[in-house]
């Protein structure tokens, strides 16, 4: 293997590459725009719920409850209604994701030390806004039925009450304040960089038969070793540049804490690029236009991200498709980004993510070189 042809390789790619102005933007520019637009979108959190609320009582009870729940923040109440027809036509038509029916004679049944039921209507059409809508619900209640049982025992005695209570010394650890941004940015980093490097590898190769420089390159006495190199280094090179873009916004821009080395991110995703360069020239390799390669791309793409623990569980996940993952290097990344932000992790601490990466990393590269071998003879 020689480093002049690598070069000679390397140098014509990135010329070929840079030539366009539009490509510039699309290798730069397209990922700051889309770590800025996922970053905002990518959130389960939900604020300023879209509620309507049936009050029969009419109470001071009632409309403390009310006023509870839209100066919580989670919710937001748009429609006092007065009949329970409309709760169905307002779910029905998209306008409310939450109704609360207070019943008559709510204030006065609390009162009298008797338990009165909430009627309470949640859209589900999306079941994780559904279950987190509830929760805030819950939470709104029980802090309203803490406040009543204080006050009801603070009335029943001249002298002040001590009441016994079970304190719950919570710890929340690596992101205290529950924010889902912080668990999703760093994933979404990894996603872009896989469509960079993924989809601009897949063409690196490909172009080559279509332009008919191919049989050229076949009849030089460049390795295929040294071409699947020369080929992907410019790629790696952009992927260094983009991960240092994108980490920038998201903890200057999205204040994600980044906790962990610097170097340690940037080693591992060098790491995780040898996967998604390798499988890029792979497809490269085996397609025949650039069209298929791009399409081929997306086919490996889609799987790849939704089965990478980004947004669900690989536990939760069937045995078979969680003996799957193995072999997708995102699975490593994911777990690997999230670990150096959040936790601050050290090497000794992924070493069990790192090696199946590497391990997947230079198995591609070796299958690319050999099948690109074959191709060409």
């Amino acid at each position: 293997m020689k480093l002049r042809r690598i070069l000679t390789v390397l140098v014509k790619e990135f010329q070929e590459l840079f030539r366009d102005a539009k490509m510039r933007a699309i290798v730069f520019v397209a990922p700051l725009i889309q770590i800025l637009i996922f970053g905002y979108a990518a959130t389960y959190d939900i604020k300023e719920i879209p509620t309507a609320v049936l009050d029969r009582d009419n109470s001071t009870l009632s409309r403390r409850l009310v006023n509870q729940l839209e100066s919580s923040g989670y919710f937001k109440i748009q429609f006092h209604i007065q009949s329970p027809a409309q709760i169905d036509t307002l779910m029905a038509n998209g306008a409310v994701w939450c109704a609360v029916d207070i019943p008559t004679d709510f204030g006065k049944e609390i009162a009298d030390g008797k338990q009165s039921a909430l009627g309470v209507s949640i859209d589900a059409v999306n079941s994780n806004s559904a279950t987190i809508t509830a929760g805030y619900l819950s939470g709104v209640i029980a802090r309203l039925n803490d406040e009543l049982i204080r006050e009801r025992a603070a009335s029943l005695s001249a002298a002040p009450v001590r009441m016994a209570t079970v304190e719950n010394r919570l710890r929340i650890l690596y992101n205290p304040d529950l924010e889902s941004r912080n668990f999703n940015v760093p994933a979404i980093i990894v996603q872009i960089l896989v469509v960079v490097t993924l989809l601009l590898t897949s063409m690196a190769i490909v172009k080559e038969k279509e332009f008919g420089t191919m049989e050229q390159l076949a009849v030089t006495p460049i390795r295929a070793s040294e071409l699947i190199i020369g080929k992907a280094l410019p790629y790696a090179f952009i992927g260094m540049v983009d991960i240092t873009l994108i980490c920038t916004v998201a903890v200057f821009y999205f204040k994600v804490p980044l906790l962990g080395s610097l170097t340690l991110l940037f080693a591992t995703s060098l790491a995780f690029m040898m996967s998604t360069l390798a499988v890029g020239l792979l497809i490269s390799i085996v397609s025949k236009t650039q069209q298929q390669a791009m399409m081929t791309s997306f086919f490996f793409m889609m799987p790849a991200i939704l089965l990478s623990g980004f947004a669900f569980p690989i536990e939760n996940m069937p045995a078979p498709i969680q003996y799957f993952t193995y072999l997708n290097p995102l699975r490593y990344f994911v777990v690997i980004i999230r670990d150096i932000f959040l936790k601050g992790a050290a090497t000794t601490q992924l070493v069990d993510q790192i090696v199946p990466l590497v391990a997947l990393g230079l198995g591609a590269l070796a299958l690319s070189a050999i099948w690109f071998r074959k191709r060409t003879r």
